[in-house]
């Protein structure tokens, strides 16, 4: 029975760690080639500086 509840406990541990976060199901509805897209559109010419525009929405969401 001991064995039974430790590969239980270890198969919940494999559910949690691939659930996606809220943040993740999210950022998912936004398809990053239309970000893409629409970052070459209306870019001013200026490259970034550390984030990337997308890195940037992203902290920013």
């Amino acid at each position: 029975m001991e064995l039974v509840s430790k590969q239980l406990t270890q198969k919940e541990n494999l559910d949690v760690a691939h659930h996606n976060t809220i943040l993740s199901q999210l950022l998912s509805l936004i398809p990053r080639h239309d970000f893409e897209r629409l970052e070459r559109k209306h870019s001013s010419g200026r490259q970034p500086r550390i984030f990337t525009r997308w890195s940037q929405f992203v902290c920013l969401a």
